[in-house]
């Protein structure tokens, strides 16, 4: 065998050893645990008027929800995802695949809304598309907080 068929035999070889061998998915680090359904500011009461809808109402561009807004000139994220943030009740809603998952009062981990806003959320990109910016995290805790104080329309 001369030295070339040689080397394309060794590296077919090594080849089926890589096909052959189980690859492992690259994963980043676990996160479990880092969620925690707690409030972080007892004493203050998040109010989704004054707290929690301008958040979603800042224009794009400027971390906010305006492709899930029907008052927006861009209503990507509505015909995409069916989700509109334009009123409390479109929120609690959710989209079409979301539904009583978008916002779970009581329970901001199971939210898709917190972990969708979040710097790793489980499936997709993060929102909003058009991010950074991103939430900031006192922001991101607020919305944290508000679910975990049952998500009022208050």
């Amino acid at each position: 065998m001369n030295s070339g068929a040689r080397v394309l035999c060794c590296g077919l070889w090594l080849l089926a050893g890589c096909v052959l061998e189980p690859l492992e998915p690259d994963l980043g680090p676990l996160r479990a645990g880092l969620c925690e359904a707690e409030d972080s500011d007892r004493d203050r009461d998040v109010s989704y008027e004054q707290d929690i809808a301008p958040l979603f109402k800042r224009p794009f561009g400027k971390a906010g929800c305006s492709c899930h807004q029907p008052s927006s000139p861009v209503t990507v994220g509505i015909t995409a995802s069916g989700l509109s943030v334009g009123s409390y009740a479109d929120l609690i809603r959710g989209g079409n695949d979301s539904h009583d998952t978008n916002v779970v009062p009581g329970d901001p981990c199971a939210s898709l809304l917190v972990q969708k806003t979040s710097n790793a959320p489980p499936s997709g990109a993060r929102m909003p598309s058009d991010g950074p910016p991103y939430m900031s995290p006192s922001e991101h805790q607020l919305l944290h907080d508000w679910i975990v104080e049952g998500a009022h329309d208050n």
